[in-house]
């Protein structure tokens, strides 16, 4: 959802597995502000057992630039804490 600069983008699965006890909902949030067309900036949160951390919520700030087609991006999770994670992006449009 957008309006005017700011956006909000949510994305969202349930992972079923035979055992119960294993089973969890994997959630990728972000809240977005574009400054100018090319670049994007904000915070996103991610909710993960499959990143195997003893959290489960991860949160931290997160920069995109555009290009043409090409879209690098930068997530910084849990920034100050031992438990920091980089996550990198590049999506491309056809």
């Amino acid at each position: 959802m957008a309006w005017r600069s700011l956006d909000v983008y949510v994305e969202a699965e349930y992972v079923h597995t035979s055992e119960s006890a294993d089973r969890y909902v994997y959630a990728w949030s972000e809240l977005g502000f574009r400054p100018v067309e090319w670049l994007r900036i904000g915070v996103a949160g991610q909710r993960t057992r499959a990143y195997g951390g003893d959290r489960e919520f991860q949160r931290g700030p997160f920069v995109q630039g555009t290009w043409g087609p090409v879209t690098l991006g930068g997530y910084w999770f849990n920034p100050g804490s031992a438990d920091q994670v980089f996550v990198g992006s590049i999506g491309a449009t056809f």
